[in-house]
């Protein structure tokens, strides 16, 4: 490495720890806890304290001073809290490569669906046409099962004449022999109509 370079990295290590420490100091401002850095360089005997000496062997002392149990309570290594967030990370990307993947294929599907594309024009591997196989499966059974609620459901639907008791109605309809009609039907008086049952 050259003494430019060293100069360089030096610079962004100080400009680092030196936002550390303003983000150690805005977060014991805001959320009233103590905070103590102690930073061991590479090749240095004399650490990099913050805020200060004194302070820092108070705080380290008090820490000290609690047992091994209470210390535990709260207590993240770096290494833990680095591996949680590469599994937390994994799984998000996990996620989407999934997600990606299933609109991969519904397009596929549709594609094929719609005859716009032929199989054999897709050139798909093995795990893409087991996924179609098993997308296809999956929406015949969606669409059996909105057949079946269907069909039910024009089962229990009947319109309002279909539900008149034809017995009822046939009981009820106008016999056309309780009325006497004379054909001889005098339109401007009205006369001519005479109700009566013929014996």
């Amino acid at each position: 490495m050259t003494k430019n370079s060293d100069e360089s990295g030096n610079k962004k290590k100080e400009k680092d720890i030196a936002d550390l420490f303003k983000t150690a100091k805005e977060l014991s401002i805001l959320c009233g806890i103590i905070i103590s850095i102690i930073i061991f360089n590479p090749g240095e005997f004399v650490p990099t304290i913050w805020p200060d000496e004194f302070e820092a062997k108070t705080i380290l002392t008090r820490y000290l001073g609690f047992s091994e149990d209470e210390r535990r309570k709260k207590l993240v290594e770096h290494e833990t809290y680095l591996a949680k967030k590469l599994i937390d990370r994994k799984l998000i990307i996990e996620e989407k490569m999934r997600r990606n993947e299933e609109n991969k294929l519904n397009f596929m599907f549709k594609q094929l669906y719609d005859r716009k594309v032929k199989l054999s024009e897709l050139k798909l591997d093995a795990k893409e046409i087991r996924g179609l196989l098993k997308l296809s499966s999956a929406t015949r059974a969606q669409l059996d099962e909105r057949k079946k609620r269907f069909d039910q459901q024009s089962q229990n639907f009947q319109p309002a004449s279909l539900l008149c008791n034809f017995d009822s109605t046939t009981k009820n309809e106008v016999d056309y022999n309780d009325f006497n009609v004379d054909t001889s039907l005098n339109l401007s008086s009205g006369r001519g109509i005479k109700r009566g049952r013929n014996d």
